[in-house]
């Protein structure tokens, strides 16, 4: 990932060091390049004739001194400039004004950083299931848990008709439906507003859109808006691995996902009726999509002692059994997806050992 390059001049230098100080974080020094200066001298020795993406500044400059700059953003010192594309209210916390300023930048540029390596590095890895229950969401945010634990910066989309997601992210966060908007009716201003309309998770670092629960505007959902929504989060090359987590029906927002995702896991459940199901999709292709088939990564889950009379009749490379929990009966679904140790990492090796075998 390209990084955004920041210049601060600022003469109040009990800012530039509180600033300095955030910006020591592993996560913010792997996103952008800060350079910080508080004399104007230095300021422009050290700018002249050199590109730099965003001037963050509280000081009134001459237009050859921002000329360097794609973006000049004013620190203001009154908190009106939410609307204002050209200032942020320099007073609050250094997370939030970043991320109002790389929303104003892109929004300014209409682009994201190129990315020099001209390798896309996300891996977009979906979770579906032929049949309601069989532990989609849970897997799908084990996993994700797991992943940000290792360092790797996560985006969670569920795209359910009826999503569950306040169950495992608890904290009550700013709603991001506005996203929906900017996809239906401006998908031009996505990619800016995202950085804006996205929540984390405050105890796994997982980023996710806080969406209300809402089947209606699901339905209507098309192909193509599902694939701009997946394409505006790969473009802000900001995450290692997007995770989405599908529901069992055959809508096309479903089928898009497939499309494009790296690596599916297919949860099976161990009784018949699931079986039967996902055999019928499968062989009937009801999901009209093209799927390598190499991708997809049978999971059975819920097992029993015994397995069901006929299981093996049906021809499943099922590669990860996980046995029913009888704890779990007692826990909520957010203690579930916390308190995991096992799930996640076992998915993880799962896909390793898969990329390993095909030499990738």
């Amino acid at each position: 990932m390209s990084k955004v390059k920041i210049i601060l001049f600022t003469m109040d230098k009990t800012y530039a060091q509180f600033f300095s100080n955030f910006m020591i974080n592993p996560e913010n020094s792997q996103r952008y390049s800060i350079q910080i200066y508080t004399e104007l001298g230095v300021f422009k020795e050290n700018t002249r004739n050199k590109k730099s993406h965003i001037l963050l500044t509280d000081v009134e400059l001459s237009n050859e001194d921002r000329l360097p700059f794609e973006k000049v953003i004013t620190l203001s010192e009154v908190n009106d400039s939410e609307d204002n594309v050209d200032s942020v209210f320099k007073y609050q916390p250094l997370k939030d004004l970043l991320t109002h300023v790389l929303a104003k930048f892109y929004e300014n540029s209409g682009k994201v950083i190129p990315n020099r390596t001209g390798k896309n590095k996300e891996s977009i890895i979906s979770f579906y299931s032929g049949s309601a229950g069989a532990g989609k969401t849970l897997f799908a945010l084990c996993f994700a848990r797991y992943l940000s634990m290792q360092g790797k910066r996560v985006f969670y989309l569920n795209l359910e008709g009826l999503h569950t997601t306040s169950l495992y992210f608890t904290e009550e966060k700013q709603s991001s439906a506005e996203v929906l908007y900017y996809l239906k009716n401006n998908k031009e201003r996505l990619i800016s507003k995202i950085e804006s309309l996205k929540s984390r998770d405050s105890l796994t670092n997982i980023e996710y859109f806080s969406l209300p629960p809402n089947p209606e505007e699901m339905e209507i959902l098309s192909r193509e808006e599902i694939l701009g929504l997946v394409h505006a989060l790969k473009q802000t090359q900001h995450y290692d691995y997007i995770i989405i987590d599908l529901d069992s029906s055959l809508h096309e927002r479903n089928k898009a996902a497939l499309e494009v995702s790296t690596e599916v896991f297919w949860l099976l459940t161990a009784d018949q009726t699931s079986f039967e199901r996902s055999k019928q999709i499968i062989n009937e292709d009801y999901l009209e999509t093209e799927l390598d088939q190499a991708k997809i990564h049978f999971v059975l889950n819920k097992i029993g002692e015994t397995d069901f009379d006929g299981l093996n009749e049906y021809n499943y490379s099922i590669e990860k059994r996980v046995p029913f929990k009888t704890a779990w009966l007692e826990m909520s679904e957010e203690q579930k997806f916390q308190s995991d140790t096992k799930i996640g990492e076992s998915l993880f090796q799962l896909l390793k050992t898969h990329m390993v075998k095909a030499g990738v």
